[in-house]
């Protein structure tokens, strides 16, 4: 049934889990099913009313040897007291926020202890009450299951109804019984005999209250009628009522402490008995939180306990660990370990490692928690025998080796479901669900699990689990003791990154290496058995390529495991077809550092009421190694530490011996951050991510052999040059000439088949094309986009072959704009539209709505530009709508401007693209714009090649031909080759 079905007496039957049966935190797997997890109305306001009478069906048959039955509620159940304050059951109710679909209207539950230890020792009642508030939740509440253990437990099932419109309808004799009989823990080779009823109620609809009454007869007799009860408070969803009953015999000193809660139960004695009572109504729902340490209680609760201290516990189990004589098979066993160390010259603590490792790895874990069984070992000689056996057997056979070589060994009961909040509750045998060893050589005191497989080999090398708190049996007078890690154990991850850039005639290679040692080499070598080597490799390898699109492995993964030093390595190899970003002559890398998120860790949470766990390794290092064409010479920044009492980590850039070399180290202090703590735990983490860049600006060739180069470029532009300085149109000539030089020196070196070819000859070719020599700009693309003619031996594929996305496009703009340049609109408008198809970005670069427009095509120029104005932002939409403008006043006089105008009042005055647009708007005349170009001396040649041809373009929309050719004849005189309007001023010039 639902989670919600175990409520308050879930820590009731707590007792009954199988030592080595650890339970999710706060839910017991006992009884599972939604129907009978919600609250009848008894007592409410408006009850329903009462079923006509009916004639009486048959009940449901029963399985000989089943387990359970039908009769009628026991007479020592007592009613719900009425309430005049509790929602009736009539009432309109809607799901909770943030809480499933679901609602219980009245969770009762009674518990009866008796004096005497026997089958009928203890017994509880369960009745509740379920409402399905939308379809999603229908099968939860229309098929309650209720599980009992029929070794020592009978199940009594009392009535299933359905109140519907206010109208009640039992609905037992036409309901189906299931009795599952499959153990839910066999895959986890464990066999406990516990049986699930699945009850099966037919015809139940949203708004339907389910109900649902049955009582478990029975309790472990390993207990030894010892009291071990609670009352959880509340849960994931609403509770109308809630109703909590124990009672026992009064010489029963029972002990109540409330966990979460301020609630205290009422007491009181009736008919000669104790009774102890909660009665809660409108109860709001408790919504848990990611990683909550299982330490933290989520849910209020009570615990009741009959035990008076830990010592009592400490007896019980006593008895059930109680030493046996040694057996010769036992002793001979020992021997056999011993003689074995002493061969290979090792110590006492080798022979407990070796003994350990013997009952780990020889003795197959399965589990046959029968009745006692549950908590009571088998001989040490049966477990040997039979090479099986749970935690208790194996903890029982290894401390009996351990005794037979002479070392202190006693059992540890410990708790995966509590951990260290053992300390939270009241004694009892309850609260424990593992048994390990606590060894004891010299001053050394080891916690040793002989459940755990794939451990390291030696004691100061393997991995220690943080079980919180142990009760040592035989040590119960000092109460529960630390089982948390040594200081010197180890839990650490390292991952090496080597990026090898070096030779340029080949892809980027990548060396990823993955080592653990300690606790977390034993997490990944468990994990590797399970799934096997090739899945945590694809794992892994997954985890590079997601971060890096592209990623290509080239070879197998190697896994290396050496368990005498307890470490596990993974080496995976990669390429990159287009790593970084290029760009005069060097590559930006910005590598992605997709190991940090598993110690970097944030709650998905924005607020928390509840603490933070965390778990990971104690020790984490990323190192990564870039090395490239050129040593490194650049300067480094200072190293960036971010840390609190939960973490510390540190960030490091360093050359090394020519190479870039990034270190993160990452040390976990705590294993949990307080709600208090929580956001400057948060801030913390976020600056530690932010300052864990690992970016690097790699040069390709070296810049000195240029100065040569340097002279000539100075002559080849000498006809551009004004002045003994130059302006802004000689820098920006000068600048490319340079680029252009960068370029064709790295060429060389790559060679026809480099892989960074293709991106180097799209850098050229823009130089080219800013530099007004459109024909060697057109050759470059040409050569940079692949080849579509069909490959031979002698014509292998072009590397441009391998061009992302973003390459692609610009090459293609590359290209579009060379032949704009040379004068053929046509074609430069067909590679304008193949950069769209290549960028897949849905929207034009504006030029493709320009040749449209130099075509004559003012139709579709308008389409195209319209389209680029949705991702257009700066000076890139300025110009985009000046064209829109040109556009719309060639289909219609007037209808630009018009739509110009109020773009045009919105632009800044002082920028020069918002100066051309109010000129054409109208808001300013000629005369105030070329003013403005010339205003700066520095940029006036630029201006004025733009000013000159908007101007040009004005009289062609007033039909004024003669008046536009000066104009643009004036833009072409200014050389400012670099800028789109003096190529299209010559184009505007050749065709007239």
């Amino acid at each position: 049934m639902s989670r919600s079905f175990v409520l308050a007496w879930a820590m009731a039957l707590a007792a009954s889990l199988a030592w080595g049966q650890s339970a999710a935190p706060e839910r017991p797997p006992v009884i599972s099913g939604a129907a009978i997890a919600q609250p009848p109305k008894t007592g409410a306001r408006s009850a329903a009313k009462p079923a006509a009478p009916a004639i009486k069906a048959a009940l449901p048959a029963i399985p000989p040897g089943a387990g359970y039955r039908f009769g009628p509620q026991p007479a020592w159940v007592k009613p719900v007291p009425a309430s005049s304050t509790a929602p009736a059951l009539t009432e309109a109710r809607a799901a909770a926020s943030g809480s499933r679909a679901l609602r219980q209207l009245l969770v009762d539950v009674q518990i009866l202890q008796t004096a005497k230890p026997g089958p009928q020792s203890s017994a509880y009642f369960v009745r509740v009450q379920t409402m399905a508030l939308d379809a999603s939740t229908l099968r939860e509440v229309s098929e309650p299951q209720i599980s009992f253990n029929p070794a020592y437990q009978q199940l009594i099932i009392h009535s299933v109804a359905v109140v519907r419109d206010g109208q009640r309808s039992e609905r037992l004799a036409s309901s189906r019984v299931e009795l599952m009989r499959r153990e839910h823990n066999l895959e986890r080779q464990m066999i406990d005999g516990v049986r699930t009823a699945l009850v099966v109620i037919n015809d139940v609809r949203v708004g339907d209250v389910v109900e649902a009454s049955y009582t478990v007869e029975g309790d472990n007799p390993i207990f030894e009628n010892r009291l071990a009860a609670g009352a959880q408070l509340a849960d994931d969803v609403p509770i109308d009522r809630l109703h909590w009953r124990l009672e026992a015999p009064l010489e029963r000193k029972i002990a109540v402490k409330a966990l979460a809660s301020d609630l205290v139960p009422e007491r009181f004695e009736e008919g000669g008995r104790q009774v102890l009572r909660v009665l809660r109504e409108r109860v709001a729902p408790v919504q848990g939180e990611s990683n909550t340490p299982p330490w933290f209680k989520v849910y209020p609760a009570l615990a009741v306990t009959d035990y008076t201290g830990w010592d009592e516990v400490d007896a019980w189990a006593q008895r059930l660990f109680a030493p046996e004589k040694p057996h010769a098979s036992v002793l001979a066993q020992a021997e056999a370990i011993k003689a074995e160390v002493a061969r290979k010259g090792g110590s006492l603590q080798d022979q407990v490692a070796a003994a350990l490792r013997f009952v780990q790895d020889e003795v197959r874990y399965f589990s046959v928690s029968l009745g006692e069984s549950s908590h009571r070992p088998k001989p040490a000689s049966q477990t040997l025998a039979e090479r099986l056996g749970d935690c208790k057997d194996k903890t029982q056979l290894l401390n009996a080796l351990l005794t037979a070589l002479g070392v202190e060994a006693k059992p540890a009961l410990v708790s995966f479901r509590r951990n260290r909040g053992v300390a939270n509750y009241p004694p009892s045998h309850a609260e424990f669900d593992h048994v390990i060893s606590r060894v004891r050589v010299g001053d050394a005191v080891y916690f040793l699990d002989s459940t755990m497989n794939g451990q390291g080999y030696s004691l100061a090398t393997r991995g220690y689990y943080p079980y919180g708190l142990a009760l040592v049996v035989g040590e119960g007078a000092a109460g529960l003791q630390s089982a948390m890690p040594p200081a010197s154990a180890l839990d650490g991850i390292r991952y090496q990154q080597d990026w090898d850039l070096g030779d340029l005639t080949r892809l980027p290679q990548l060396r990823v290496s993955f080592q653990a040692e300690g606790l977390a080499a034993e997490r990944w070598r468990g994990h590797a058995a399970q799934a096997g080597v090739e899945r945590v490799s694809e794992y892994f390898s997954g985890l590079y390529v997601k971060a890096l699109p592209g990623l290509v492995g080239t070879a197998a993964p190697e896994w290396r495991d050496d368990r005498e030093a307890n470490r596990i390595e993974l080496v995976l190899r990669f390429e990159h077809p287009q790593l970084g970003r290029y760009g005069r002559a060097a590559l930006e890398l910005d590598l992605p550092t997709p190991e940090l998120a598993d110690v970097l860790m944030l709650p998905s949470e924005g607020r928390r009421r509840m603490p933070y766990m965390l778990d990971a390794p104690r020790q984490f290092e990323l190192r990564t190694t870039i090395h490239g064409p050129r040593p490194l010479t650049s300067q480094t920044p200072a190293p960036q530490q971010v840390g609190d009492k939960h973490f510390s980590f540190l960030h490091r850039a360093e050359v090394v011996k020519g190479d870039a070399v990034f270190t993160s180290r990452f040390e976990r202090r705590s294993d949990e951050v307080l709600p208090a703590d929580i956001d400057g735990y948060r801030e913390r983490i976020s600056r530690a991510r932010t300052v864990s860049g690992q970016n690097v600006r790699l040069a390709l060739v070296d810049r000195k052999g240029l100065e040569p180069e340097y002279e000539a470029i100075d002559k080849r532009l000498a006809k551009f040059r004004r002045g003994p300085k130059g302006d802004g149109l000689w820098d920006v000539l000068v600048a490319n000439e340079v680029l252009r030089s960068y370029d064709s020196l790295l060429l060389e070196r790559i060679g026809p088949q480099g892989p960074l070819r293709p991106r180097v000859l799209i850098e050229r070719a823009k130089a080219s094309n800013l530099l007004g020599d459109f024909a060697a700009g057109l050759a470059d693309a040409d050569a940079a986009l692949p080849r579509t003619e069909p490959t031979t031996p002698a014509t292998p594929p072009s590397r441009g072959a391998g061009l992302n996305a973003e390459d692609l496009a610009a090459a293609h703009e590359a290209r579009g704009v060379a032949l704009a340049g040379l004068g053929r609109m046509q074609d430069a408008q067909a590679a304008f539209q193949a950069q769209l198809a290549a960028s897949g970005a849905g929207s034009p670069s504006s030029w493709l709505g320009v040749t449209h427009f130099m075509l004559g095509d003012f139709q579709a120029s308008e389409s195209a530009l319209r389209e680029t104005l949705n991702n257009a932002s700066g000076e890139d939409r300025s110009f985009t709508l000046i064209w829109l403008y040109l556009a719309s006043e060639r289909q219609q006089p007037g209808r630009g401007k018009q739509a110009l105008r109020d773009e045009a009042e919105r632009a800044d005055a002082s920028q020069w693209s918002g100066a051309l647009m109010r000129h054409l708007a109208g808001l300013i005349d000629r005369e105030a714009l070329l003013q403005m170009a010339r205003a700066k001396p520095e940029m006036e040649r630029l201006r004025l090649a733009e000013a000159y041809f908007y101007i040009g373009q004005q009289a062609l929309v007033a039909g004024q031909r003669a008046d536009a050719q000066p104009w643009f004849e004036r833009s072409v005189a200014t050389q400012a080759v670099p800028y789109r309007e003096l190529s299209l001023a010559r184009w505007e010039l050749r065709r007239r």
